[in-house]
């Protein structure tokens, strides 16, 4: 009888080990620092879509978490599905919805996980300003993959370039073909594709079809929908004869190519709306639709402040002092 209940009680230990490791193999947490002009929520979103990085909506968030004083946070994942997908982590300011996104600058909200119901992922923000700029992620090979595409993304965005317009165009060309290198090598398809979405492929597909089809090749063996996605976007050769023609074109198109980009170059330098960010220059488009910061916060989900924040840096960087001078530009 004796040696029955130890035996009981051994086995029954050894549940509860491995129901707790189960436990502790399923979920997204991690750490974080936040001042008093956030709230305490974090929120996790599903990406359905690539070409929807910068989308957000309450139908995209799909569960969400209380930080408590300490900033720790936790998501269990045993309800994800078995493939692993895009999602999104994000809080918002004090005052503002819960489906508010911030893109760029040190109050961007936000980071990209890829995770499925067996992730482990563990987060923690290093010495930042920004929330989510500089941040350890643990147990999540893929996570950590997609976070230095973001890192070569952020330092062309946040860097200064004094130099001409040329030398900015350069500089967004070469990182563009540092992404296609980091996507060809990658070992992880999502991941890969999350760079050459980086890269802005969609301006290069005349230049680089070679790669991209050969990436579609390479990967053909994926069925999942960013890959379905991506494979609607890029031509397929199917004519093998087609190659010699296609050179001779490509040549001549190279020639055509160069004198439109001098002359965009040109244009450019005289064009002081490059230099606005993906946020300022929807605001900007709004502004000379004539809509008011109410509407242009209603239509974004955005606070009225975060608008008016906006609006103040469009007016500095295009040198303006009204909205009457926006709608001349």
């Amino acid at each position: 009888m004796q040696y029955f209940n130890s035996r009981l009680l051994f086995v029954s230990i050894c549940s509860l080990l491995i129901s707790s490791q189960l436990f502790a193999q399923s979920q997204i947490s991690g750490e974080l620092s936040l001042d008093s002009t956030w709230s305490r929520v974090i929120y996790l979103s599903l990406i359905p879509g690539f070409d929807q990085l910068n989308a957000m909506s309450n139908q995209m968030i799909i569960d969400r978490a209380e930080i408590d004083e300490n900033g720790n946070f936790s998501f269990t994942t045993n309800y994800l599905p078995d493939e692993y997908y895009l999602y999104r982590l994000h809080i918002s300011k004090k005052g503002d919805p819960p489906a508010s996104l911030i893109i760029g600058g040190n109050d961007e909200n936000h980071m990209f996980l890829l995770a499925n119901k067996q992730s482990d992922i563990f987060i923690k923000k290093n010495d930042s300003e920004s929330i989510f700029g500089n941040v350890e992620i643990k147990n999540s090979p893929r996570s950590q993959k997609l976070d230095e595409v973001d890192k070569m993304v952020f330092f062309i965005d946040t860097t200064n370039f004094n130099g001409s317009p040329l030398k900015r165009e350069l500089m967004e060309n070469a990182l563009d073909e540092k992404l296609r290198q980091f996507a060809d090598s990658c070992s992880y398809p999502l991941v890969a594709l999350y760079a050459i979405y980086k890269s802005n492929f969609e301006s290069h597909q005349t230049t680089n079809t070679d790669f991209y089809v050969s990436f579609i090749k390479k990967w053909k063996q994926e069925k999942s929908t960013y890959f379905d996605e991506f494979r609607k976007k890029i031509p397929v050769k199917t004519d093998r004869n087609l190659s010699y023609v296609s050179m001779i074109f490509g040549f001549i198109l190279g020639i055509i190519l160069m004198y439109f980009i001098q002359k965009r170059v040109i244009t450019k330098s005289l064009n002081p709306i490059r230099d606005l960010t993906v946020q300022e220059r929807n605001i900007f488009t709004m502004l000379q639709k004539g809509k008011s910061n109410k509407e242009i916060s209603d239509e974004l989900n955005i606070s009225l402040s975060t608008v008016k924040s906006h609006v103040n840096s469009i007016f500095s960087k295009l040198k303006v002092k009204s909205r009457r001078e926006i709608l001349n530009l």
